[in-house]
């Protein structure tokens, strides 16, 4: 029945509800339970009797002994009181149910220098405190006595006072409350449980294939937080997914063309088109560098996938950054020397980084070969200088340039800007590069002009001393 939210959340504000109304009736009864007013209510009483049993019967020149007593005794019988009547010294010379006659009572004498009425209370012969109202009357004899009408303390007639006087208006005003409160709960605990459905909803919705749904920003602060987080997290699934179908056409589109030339040329071996010594050479020759070509692209998948899955560990070893680019520089030479072009190593000594020199090997390897793939007849230049706590590093080529629209795309997986696709790489070498250089806490950027080159830089953080 209080499964869901929105009925837990109004059941938790209703109990709460009646948990104040409770407290504050507690602390009503308490407090008349501690006031005088069971003494006041009490007196109130005491003097009505004494009204009518006494000031309308009893002149103020007073009446015999006798005629006293009798009326006391008669306003005991008829009001449910104790008359006493108490002379000058203060022993009681009646009472009303014949215990205390001859014991002494001191809080009705201290009143007799007031003419009239007196009230107020008294501890009885047998300990136990009472309540009075008395009339001051003439004795026959020229002194004074005092007729008194007396009830106990009864802490019960606070609680009646208050059953009859407080907790009729108490429980109306409740009632009134605890429906106004309901009304509330019920709408702050929809506006809470209702944005939360939707968020539920959406998500149902994506996982069931529908990645376009998105909750509402809507409802209290912290359910808006919730709906954002899950729109966030939805464009990441959406923007994953896209990946995953981008990642899954490439990779097709990039196998595709090295198996067919594979197939190609060994179909041509076996059933003889290629009978010549130079025509199966030239086939073999194919096929090798096609396979390497799969091969390269494989392992570099592999090296996407750690990096993904963060399993890729990097070392945290002092580098010399001039040696390491002095030996990628010096095995890349016979390539560049191919093609025409020459490598000019510019860098000082001194400059140390701490890092991976595999992983950093690699990065300087795939930016050399682009840049000597790049060139023709041209030159490849390596400098590095220490800026500011950071050591640069740039590959300045002289090709032809990246056109604007490709610089913000070339660290993208399998993006080439060569549409052609004929000076090989699968556009998997610049993503693995980033994601190493991010590793060691650097960057990577590119600047290009068209028909003039370009420039990769990689900024990594200096090594401090004793690091």
């Amino acid at each position: 029945m209080f499964s869901s939210l929105n009925s837990r959340l109004l059941l938790s504000y209703v109990a709460l509800i009646l948990v104040c109304l409770a407290l504050v009736g507690m602390g009503l009864l308490l407090f008349v339970w501690a006031s005088p007013i069971g003494t006041t209510a009490s007196l109130l009483r005491l003097e009505a009797v004494a009204r009518t049993a006494l000031v309308r019967t009893v002149p103020p020149e007073g009446v015999p002994t006798q005629r006293l007593v009798e009326l006391l005794a008669k306003a005991a019988e008829d009001h449910g009181v104790r008359a006493l009547l108490v002379d000058e010294g203060g022993t009681i010379r009646f009472d009303s149910e014949g215990e205390w006659e001859g014991e002494r009572l001191e809080e009705p004498v201290r009143a007799l220098a007031v003419r009239g009425r007196v009230r107020g209370t008294f501890r009885a012969p047998t300990g136990e405190r009472w309540t009075f109202v008395g009339q001051i009357v003439p004795a026959p004899d020229g002194h004074h006595q005092i007729a008194v009408l007396a009830s106990p303390q009864n802490r019960l007639a606070a609680v009646a006072w208050f059953a009859e006087n407080l907790l009729p208006p108490l429980l109306e005003a409740g009632a009134v409350a605890l429906i106004l409160s309901v009304l509330l709960a019920w709408l702050m605990a929809r506006s809470v449980a209702r944005p939360l459905r939707r968020v539920a909803a959406a998500a149902g919705a994506i996982a069931q294939g529908d990645l376009s749904q998105r909750a509402p920003v809507s409802g209290p602060r912290e359910v808006q937080d919730l709906a954002r987080a899950f729109n966030y997290m939805a464009d990441r699934v959406a923007a994953t997914q896209q990946v995953q179908r981008d990642f899954i056409a490439n990779v097709s589109h990039e196998l595709k063309t090295p198996l067919t030339s594979i197939q190609g040329f060994s179909q041509a071996i076996m059933d003889g088109t290629a009978s010549e010594p130079e025509a199966v050479q030239r086939s073999a020759r194919i096929i090798h560098e096609e396979a390497e070509r799969m091969r390269r692209m494989v392992e570099e998948l592999l090296y996407l996938a750690r990096f993904d899955a963060d399993q890729v560990e990097m070392a945290r070893v002092p580098v010399d950054v001039g040696e390491l680019l002095a030996r990628c520089v010096e095995r890349l030479t016979p390539q560049a020397e191919a093609e025409g072009d020459r490598l000019v190593l510019s860098v000082p000594e001194g400059l140390m980084v701490t890092g991976d020199p595999d992983w950093l090997t690699q990065v300087f390897i795939n930016l050399l070969d682009n840049a000597i793939r790049h060139t023709r007849d041209g030159r490849v230049e390596v400098t590095g200088r220490r800026v500011d706590g950071w050591i640069e590093v740039s590959v300045t080529d002289t090709g032809e340039g990246i056109p604007p629209e490709d610089l913000e795309r070339i660290f993208e997986r399998f993006y080439r800007a060569d549409k052609s696709r004929r000076k090989g790489g699968v556009g998997l070498g610049l993503p693995i590069a980033r994601e190493v250089v991010r590793r060691h806490g650097g960057e990577i950027t590119v600047e290009s002009v068209v028909g003039l080159g370009s420039r990769f830089t990689v900024r990594l953080p200096a090594r401090r001393e004793g690091r």
